[in-house]
């Protein structure tokens, strides 16, 4: 059930979607950071970074990331033409992220006073969690929306449903913030925005179900795949671990670190360097949320020269973007922080420089994740997240307390130089023994098939004869 059009021209054309949607959501969160800094100042717009880092962790903590295996095992079903064990792996995916969801809120509400008080140093924070972990109950289903209408090639759905609800929220945060009010009135309208979101997800979501022939999918039986549970068991659960590592391989981590160690300010600093560098990282993710459908297609039915010649396309098409890009953040970082944010956070220029150089090391492999879950090697790429993020936190504990934000982006650039380099090897290894076995495969069919046993074998027939 596959188009059968150009992997390259489909992979062009999807993250060319995304790319105008993240584009557009982009600049939206772009101004609203610039608004949410300018107008909170350093200390307050702190505070609310970390309150938002500790709901991201929790949700990570106990999000499956059922996204990942839902791309795989539904894509794979309905490449093969299974349309009821595609429907049972939908509701088994939902169902799925929506236990994580109450689970994660639960645990945010039970322990908001503990870290506004020993972690946030902000007695008053509770009520901020407890505001913010609402959008818990939609955040985890979001991503298995988003995994089907990748699946279906609807791209441009989601390129959409990015864009409306950023310009949402960017259109409910500068009302409230100029009408007066402060980050109470920022989280009720950041939960707001994320369940207008929700809906338009789950509209789009039904439109194309019912496209496809799928309607009816909460009703189906989840026993269908149940032969498969244990590959399909062992795929979430390295994913999901992968959601937990990923709390101490990315910002996250190093927020609230920052936030322990050298207080709201720094936080504040710190995240408006990010903000900058974050471009970078928005003009990535279009193409990481294209090439994997694409790669798991591939992956089934093609050689692994295809694969190379995806990554290399969109390796070398990447770098002519996020380099000029780099330089340019590098060079003018002082004029940038100083005309979008204002002269007290001027301090930032120095850490943004730092986290620009780490978010193009860190791009310039950002297929290998991708790769990994497509050739069916979920654990090796648990390894490469267990090994970098050993890196990161011990970087992140020698150099925070001894150098505040800066320390920080220190870390931040010593870790993506260790994943990018691991993550190459690890990319040329897989390939390598994937090619290693289809050259035995092929030895074994010519020496099952070579002319002295075809010609026993027709003996034989003979003979039964």
């Amino acid at each position: 059930m596959s188009d059968s059009s150009s992997p390259h021209k489909k992979l062009f054309l999807n993250a060319s979607w995304l790319f105008g949607g993240k584009t557009a959501s982009g600049i939206a969160g772009a101004l609203q950071v610039i608004v949410l800094a300018r107008v909170l100042g350093v200390a307050d717009y702190g505070l609310l970074v970390l309150v938002i880092s500790y709901i991201d962790i929790l949700n990570q903590f106990f999000d499956l990331r059922v996204w990942e295996t839902a791309t795989k095992y539904i894509g794979t079903y309905w490449e093969n033409g299974e349309l009821d064990k595609t429907r049972s792996m939908i509701k088994l995916s939902y169902l799925l992220d929506i236990s994580t969801g109450v689970l994660a809120f639960i645990i945010a509400i039970v322990t908001a006073k503990l870290i506004s008080i020993y972690i946030l140093k902000s007695p008053e924070a509770y009520v901020y969690i407890w505001i913010y972990s609402l959008s818990l109950f939609i955040s985890t289903a979001n991503s298995t929306s988003n995994a089907i209408l990748r699946v279906f090639d609807r791209f441009k759905a989601i390129a959409f449903i990015t864009s409306i609800q950023n310009l949402l929220k960017l259109i409910l945060v500068a009302a409230v913030l100029f009408s007066g009010y402060g980050i109470k009135a920022v989280l009720i309208v950041f939960v707001a925005a994320s369940f207008i979101g929700f809906f338009i997800r789950i509209w789009a979501v039904l439109k194309v179900l019912n496209e496809k022939g799928l309607t009816g999918f909460w009703n189906s039986n989840i026993g269908l795949i149940k032969d498969q549970w244990r590959g399909i068991a062992w795929f979430l659960g390295n994913t999901s671990f992968m959601a937990t590592i990923r709390i101490g391989n990315d910002r996250l981590i190093g927020t609230m670190v920052l936030g322990y160690f050298a207080g709201k300010e720094a936080v504040g600093l710190y995240d408006v360097a990010g903000s900058v560098a974050k471009f970078i990282k928005r003009i990535v993710d279009p193409l990481n949320e294209a090439i994997y459908p694409e790669l798991v297609k591939i992956s089934s039915n093609k050689g692994v020269s295809e694969i190379r010649s995806i990554v290399t396309y969109s390796t070398r098409n990447l770098m002519k973007i996020i380099v000029p890009v780099s330089i340019i953040a590098i060079i003018f970082a002082d004029l940038i922080v100083g005309l979008l944010f204002g002269e007290q956070y001027l301090p930032a220029s120095n850490a943004l420089r730092i986290i620009a150089a780490a978010a193009v090391l860190a791009r310039v492999t950002f297929w290998i994740n991708s790769v990994l879950l497509a050739l069916g090697r979920p654990g090796l790429r648990t390894v490469l997240g267990l090994a970098t993020t050993f890196v990161y936190l011990a970087l992140l504990f020698i150099l925070v307390p001894a150098y505040s934000y800066i320390g920080a982006a220190i870390a931040l650039l010593g870790f993506s130089i260790f994943k990018s380099l691991m993550s190459y090897y690890l990319y040329q290894d897989s390939l390598r023994k994937v090619e290693q076995h289809d050259v035995l495969i092929l030895r074994f069919s010519d020496l099952y098939c070579s002319p002295l046993l075809c010609c026993h074998s027709e003996r034989s027939e003979e003979s039964r004869l």
